[in-house]
């Protein structure tokens, strides 16, 4: 079937206009399903995590299976953008992100498979919860992921301040390691005239801010990144007379590597627990978002490379990662795969910003990308730098 692109953008402006947060996106779900129903039937839907799902398309001989990834959820911020008639029909929330892109892509995608493969499997994954990091997780642990375990995956992500079109990626870490914690001290209240007969949190915070810049510098090198933000403080009521018994500190990590975010987390937590002890205070933690560095394989970088080169599209090696994080980690810590940015062009918002809105001459070198990958994949017809060094 040849791609309807009328058709897709058209699906891409429903989805905008119509957008779910994390672990909500039951209607999303359920249009695109319907739309694949009618216009690109799957063999089979597996059910996964929440409102994730997946379509399955047999190829006409045995072979390998390729998943590509998209993800269903926006985003909790409200769209400002008055010059389109799709924008969003919920306050407060929009597709800021252009997961309303990823998924059109998909659904594109899934027209040209509707005379299946040559061999081997398609597996188009609409997974939910991306922006909080438990997405990929979930559906990589859900019973029903068995059944479609990938020998390759791939996913993008649209990139303003490139140019449009451009591929952009690199070898190992492409986005970062991340966790959100929320450290929390409780004391106890007391009058603001005499703090001493209560225990309050507040020096305990103010020293774990300025420590987390401390910590930070001792990561943090010219070769690989680090960083640690407190994103959020709350402590005490608005009232001259009373001494805050309670108290919290949210902080983000970030770095290339998981092992350095463990290792500034380790820093910060036993600071925090010398400092509760110091002031009298209990202490606890929880960890609110947690995302996994997303790494390419040599393998995977190539592929995407020589999908780009096929699409005539320009390639942009990048050599250092995306200081955001994406939970598509998740997969790549499991199985063979990438992820690579695809330039959304110079002179749009930038990601999360509330008149941010997914181009839609993006969709085409999307779905271009991934069929090229899926061509790659089942063929097996892969030269690498070093093997086309060689042979020549």
């Amino acid at each position: 079937m040849a791609i309807d692109l009328n058709q897709l953008v058209q699906l891409r402006h429903w989805l905008h206009a119509h957008p779910e947060v994390s672990r909500e996106e039951v209607e999303t779900a359920k249009h695109l399903r319907a739309f694949l129903a009618e216009h690109a039937a799957p063999d089979e839907f597996v059910e996964l995590d929440a409102a994730g799902f997946a379509a399955v398309y047999n190829g006409a001989a045995s072979g390998k299976t390729v998943m590509i990834r998209a993800e269903l959820d926006a985003l909790p911020i409200h769209e400002v953008n008055t010059d389109i008639n799709y924008r969003s029909l919920y306050d407060g929330v929009g597709h800021k992100c252009g997961h309303d892109g990823h998924m059109t892509i998909l659904a594109g995608l899934a027209q040209t498979l509707a005379e299946r493969p040559f061999k081997g499997r398609v597996v188009l994954l609409f997974q939910p919860d991306e922006e909080t990091g438990t997405g990929a997780r979930n559906c990589c642990l859900h019973q029903n992921f068995k059944q479609i375990e990938p020998d390759f995956a791939f996913a993008l992500h649209n990139l303003p301040g490139f140019s449009k079109g451009s591929v952009i990626c690199k070898i190992g870490t492409f986005a970062s390691a991340v966790k959100y914690m929320a450290l929390t001290f409780t004391g106890k209240e007391a009058h603001s005239a005499q703090p001493e007969t209560g225990a309050s949190p507040s020096f305990a915070m103010a020293e774990l801010t300025l420590k987390a810049r401390e910590i930070q510098a001792k990561y943090d090198t010219p070769a690989a990144y680090a960083l640690i933000v407190p994103v959020y403080t709350e402590m005490g009521v608005q009232a001259s007379g009373v001494c805050p018994g309670y108290g919290e500190v949210h902080v983000t990590l970030r770095a290339a590597q998981s092992a350095v975010v463990e290792s500034m987390w380790d820093d910060l937590s036993a600071f925090a627990r010398t400092l509760a002890d110091d002031y009298g205070l209990d202490f606890n933690f929880e960890t609110r978002e947690e995302f996994a560095a997303n790494a390419n394989s040599q393998l995977a970088f190539d592929m995407i490379k020589a999908a780009s080169v096929q699409a005539g599209s320009e390639f942009i090696l990048i050599d250092k990662p995306f200081r955001w994080g994406e939970d598509f980690g998740e997969i790549t810590n499991r199985f063979e795969g990438g992820m690579f940015g695809l330039g959304a062009g110079e002179a749009l918002p930038d990601l999360h910003n509330p008149d941010y809105d997914f181009p839609d001459d993006l969709l085409m070198p999307g779905i271009t990308m991934f069929s090229n990958l899926i061509q790659l994949a089942l063929s097996g017809d892969l030269k690498t730098d070093t093997e086309e060094a060689a042979s020549n």
